[in-house]
């Protein structure tokens, strides 16, 4: 009698336990895969709707810091100028509430001045993570650690080309 007493007890505690709070609207993961697909198709107009207002995209490697959808409608026509041939993948991801952290891949065609100097028409490839809080269906905030100089191959000295 007791332990039927004390595991119903158990059991109305747990349910009156705070659960964690599920985002409005749209699960974190959609919403970042709707982003990174709308960067892929260069679609500014589909930035305009997933990102807040006054929503914030940092690329930290890149040293910007943008912040609401004309800002980063900008910093996509720079990407495109460089590499109009990009492709970001979400390969994995976890959320956790309205934040979400997935990992990436993102190939491209380079031309300009790249961390090891000036290049032309240079395959790019490397992975980074992008971190995101999510409000509302909207990006509130994402920023994109990456090392930018490990996505360009490392080329042979002059004399080693000889």
């Amino acid at each position: 009698m007791r332990l039927a007493g004390t595991l119903l007890m158990a059991v109305s505690l747990a349910a009156c336990s705070p659960k964690p709070q599920a985002p409005a609207g749209p699960d974190p993961a959609t919403v970042l895969q709707a982003y990174v697909d709308a960067w892929n198709r260069h679609d500014s107009l589909a930035i305009d709707t997933l990102l807040a207002p006054a929503g914030v995209h940092e690329d930290l490697a890149w040293s910007f810091h943008g912040v609401g959808p004309a800002a980063v409608n900008g910093f996509m026509r720079d990407v495109m100028r460089v590499s109009p041939d990009y492709h970001w993948v979400i390969t994995s991801s976890f959320t956790d509430g309205h934040n979400i952290a997935g990992e990436w891949t993102w190939t491209a065609t380079f031309t300009g001045l790249s961390p090891t100097g000036p290049v032309t028409n240079q395959h790019v490839a490397g992975r980074g993570v992008a971190v995101a809080h999510i409000v509302d269906g909207k990006i509130a905030r994402l920023s994109d650690y990456y090392d930018a100089a490990s996505f360009f191959p490392k080329q042979a000295p002059d004399s080693a080309r000889q």
